[in-house]
């Protein structure tokens, strides 16, 4: 039986390649340390920890003091992709990195049927 940390490692793996528009993925603690990833090679994973942490904290703040309620995910749309985070049961983030042209609606889906499986594990 796999261990734990293959099996998230399992999920992340899963999750980039269920669709072509996934560039990659990680899972870091809500202080931004890195859990596990499934990123190319040339990302810098430590970095990418800390500011998905960040953006995290923020976000979070913000949604309180605009009686908002909490986060479901929040979805960045840069000039080459998108950079969405997902809550993974209040203990951790997932951050999924994706194309311009990816199917934002089939990614959300994929991505929190991850989260849902990360949540069991951590």
């Amino acid at each position: 039986m796999a261990t734990r940390v293959e099996r998230i490692h399992n999920i992340l793996t899963k999750l980039k390649a269920g669709h072509d528009g996934v560039e990659g993925c990680l899972l870091v603690t809500s202080q931004g340390l890195p859990i596990d990833s499934a990123l190319d090679s040339s990302a810098d994973e430590d970095l990418i920890s800390a500011m998905t942490a960040s953006i995290s904290s923020v976000s979070e703040r913000v949604t309180q003091e605009l009686g908002k309620g909490q986060i479901n995910n929040i979805s960045i749309l840069g000039e080459r992709g998108y950079i969405i985070l997902l809550d993974v049961a209040s203990r951790a983030v997932l951050t999924v990195l994706a194309r311009t042209d990816a199917n934002l609606g089939l990614i959300l889906l994929l991505a929190r049927k991850s989260c849902n499986q990360l949540a069991e594990l951590i």
